[in-house]
C-alpha cells in the first residue's frame, strides 16, 4: 500500500471518529432534553427557534457531523470496496443520499423555522396566524426523517456486505452492527407505517424514541468499529470458498 494510500486510511478513519464522537455528544445532548424538560409547546418552540444563537449550534454541528460522517465512509468504502466496483458506487451514492438528507438538510429544517419567526418583531407576542404557519412547517422534519430510511437501509447493508470481507475481527464485526442498523431501519419504517406516522415530538420515552436512542447508539458502535478496523487492516480480505 502506497504512503499516500495509507494516509487517506488513517484520515477516513480519524473522520468516522470525528463523527461518532460529536454524534454521541448530539446524542447525549438530546437526551437530556428530552428526560428533563417540559414537552415543547408551539408558542416555546417558535420563542426558542427565534434566537439565532439557540438555532445556529445546532445547523453547524449536523453540518460538521453530515461531512465528516459522509467523508469518512467514502474513505471505508474505498478500501474495504476493493474489486467491488458496481457494490462500492452504490454504497457511495447512497451514502451521499443518506448524509445530505439525515444531516444537512435536517440541519436547513433549523434555519427555515429560524426565518419563519423573523416574520414578527416581537416573537414572544407573535400573532395566532404566524403561530399557525410555524405549527404547520412541522411538517419539514418529515423530509429528513422519512427521506433518509431508504439510503439508510441500502448504506449500511452494503457497509456490511463490504466490511464482512475483512479478515480482522473488528471489520466483521462492524459489519454485524450495520447489518443491525439496516434492519432497524426496515422496522422503524414498519412502525411508521403501522402508526401512520404519528410520532409527535413531545419527548415521551415511547418505542419511537427507544428505537431512535437504539438506533443512534448502534451507528455510533459500528462506524467506531469501522475505523478502528481500517486503522489496522490494509486492505486484505478473506477469500471465499468456490463451490465446484
Amino acid at each position: 500500500m502506497s504512503r499516500i494510500t495509507e494516509r487517506e486510511r488513517q484520515t477516513a478513519a480519524v473522520l468516522l471518529v470525528v463523527f461518532s464522537a460529536l454524534t454521541l455528544g448530539m446524542l447525549i445532548f438530546e437526551v437530556i432534553l428530552a428526560t428533563n424538560t417540559e414537552p415543547n409547546t408551539t408558542w416555546s418552540d417558535f420563542v426558542s427557534k427565534s434566537r439565532i444563537s439557540f438555532v445556529m449550534p445546532y445547523f453547524l454541528a449536523y453540518l460538521v457531523i453530515g461531512a465528516a460522517g459522509f467523508a469518512g465512509t467514502v474513505g471505508l468504502v474505498q478500501v474495504y470496496g476493493q474489486g467491488q466496483a458496481l457494490l462500492s458506487e452504490i454504497v457511495r451514492l447512497s451514502a451521499l443520499a443518506y448524509f445530505t438528507v439525515s444531516c444537512w438538510l435536517w440541519s436547513a429544517v433549523w434555519i427555515v423555522e429560524h426565518k419563519i419567526t423573523l416574520l414578527t418583531d416581537t416573537p414572544t407576542a407573535a400573532p395566532e396566524w404566524l403561530l399557525r404557519i410555524y405549527d404547520a412547517t412541522g411538517a419539514l422534519w418529515a423530509l429528513p426523517s422519512w427521506g433518509s430510511l431508504g439510503p439508510a437501509i441500502v448504506t449500511f447493508a452494503g457497509l456490511a456486505w463490504l466490511l464482512n470481507r475483512g479478515v480482522t475481527l473488528l471489520a466483521r464485526s462492524s459489519a454485524a452492527l450495520f447489518a443491525l442498523l439496516a434492519v432497524s431501519r426496515i422496522v422503524d419504517l414498519v412502525y411508521l407505517g403501522v402508526t401512520e406516522g404519528n410520532v409527535a415530538n413531545t419527548g415521551a420515552i415511547d418505542f419511537a424514541f427507544v428505537n431512535d436512542l437504539l438506533f443512534a447508539t448502534g451507528r455510533i458502535g459500528a462506524f467506531l468499529l469501522a475505523a478502528a478496523a481500517l486503522f489496522v487492516e490494509k486492505g486484505v480480505f478473506r477469500r471465499r470458498t468456490r463451490v465446484a
